[in-house]
């Protein structure tokens, strides 16, 4: 009978009572011991609200049902495709909201509300791989930093292949714990293009000179990132690299000249066919002939060859400690060495291109080093 007489009253009644007796409604519908008679007047009079023209009467009555698992299905469904204020409320809010009723609306809504669905208290894997999927820039970044949420590596590989072009997006997938090599690979490369459109080197700078300052810092960033990968992931990071033409005799010279020698006997492993048992094994016995063979089955020219025996040779004397050497004293020997080889030398031209580049990685691990040094003397100070 009370649900009679509200049915019939609050088509008189303005916004501010309605909006009020909605709360109320919801609150007992919830809260209070009804019968089952008044339990279904009381979720039928609830339906009706939802056509209900007034914005805050439909607030009202969403926010006093949001957070329960006893509230009305079809209500709760049918704000979620509400305006935004009152859809957001419940996407944010609801226990009862499936999967597929929010991978539906993710397909469909405006990218804050998807922004809302992706900051929801748990978001599971097929949720996180539709946001991935069909999410803007910044739902895609939420998601990221959704400590609750599943995402897998194929929704990171999705989000990159996507939106790796946004700078949010690629500091959101740095955070991320054991981030695949090959996307880190894209986020560097998407940055470096960031850094060469971006006019950071000024409009005196040619496009050539600004080129080369990106490649140069690329360069050093890929040192960087093979050596800090895990065994799982070198696979795919060589995989990336060859695909996309990164893996070239200047990055492994550089990767050589700074001792990263697993993922140098992995790309030889891979370039010639050899498995990596028996790579290691070459590089860690001082064996020329055998190391030769490999370096040109692995298609390195003579001219280059004598640059990987040297680093080999001189790295294999740190580990075994008879050596105490870093990049920079490394290099600068790799140099005096190669030099001196060259001198005479059939290939002029290619050696001069050597030459220029183990001087720029030796300037290059100076600076490190020089950095380094002032770093420890601030923290010493």
């Amino acid at each position: 009978m009370i649900i009679q007489h509200f049915l019939q009253w609050k088509d008189s009644a303005n916004v501010l009572r309605r909006q009020s007796a909605a709360s109320a409604l919801g609150r007992a519908y919830l809260q209070s011991d009804l019968s089952f008679e008044d339990r279904c007047a009381a979720e039928a009079a609830i339906t009706l609200l939802l056509d209900d023209p007034s914005e805050k009467v439909r607030y009202a009555l969403a926010d006093a049902l949001c957070t329960s698992a006893n509230a009305p299905m079809q209500v709760i469904n049918a704000f979620v495709d509400d305006q935004f204020d009152i859809a957001s409320l419940v996407i944010a809010r609801s226990p009862i909201l499936l999967d597929r009723d929010l991978v539906a609306r993710v397909r469909t809504a405006e990218e804050r509300l998807q922004v809302v669905i992706a900051n929801r208290p748990h978001v599971s894997n097929v949720l996180a791989k539709a946001i991935a999927t069909l999410g803007g820039a910044e739902a895609c970044v939420a998601l990221l930093n959704n400590f609750n949420a599943d995402v897998c590596g194929e929704c990171r590989s999705l989000i990159a292949n996507r939106h790796c072009s946004t700078a949010n997006v690629r500091g959101a997938l740095l955070k991320q714990k054991d981030l695949e090599a090959d996307i880190r690979l894209k986020i560097m490369k998407a940055a470096a293009n960031a850094m060469a459109s971006s006019g950071l080197f000024g409009m005196r700078r040619k496009a050539e000179v600004s080129n080369h300052i990106v490649h140069e810092a690329q360069q050093r960033a890929l040192v960087h990132m093979v050596g800090s990968s895990r065994d799982t992931n070198v696979d795919s990071l060589i995989d990336s690299l060859r695909e996309s033409g990164d893996l070239t005799t200047q990055l492994l010279i550089r990767t050589a000249c700074y001792g990263k020698m697993d993922f140098l006997a992995r790309v030889l492993s891979s370039l010639s066919g050899e498995t990596p048992s028996r790579v290691t094994s070459i590089l860690v016995k001082e064996r020329k002939n055998q190391l030769r063979a490999l370096l040109a089955g692995a298609g390195f020219s003579e001219a280059v060859q004598p640059v990987f025996e040297y680093a080999i040779s001189l790295w294999r004397d740190v580990a075994q400690g008879k050596l105490v050497a870093g990049a920079q004293e490394i290099t600068r020997e790799i140099m005096e060495r190669f030099e001196e080889s060259a001198a005479g030398s059939a290939h002029m031209a290619a050696n001069d291109d050597i030459m220029s580049l183990l001087r720029s990685i030796y300037l290059d691990a100076m600076r490190d080093n020089a950095r380094k040094h002032a770093v420890a003397l601030t923290k010493a100070a």
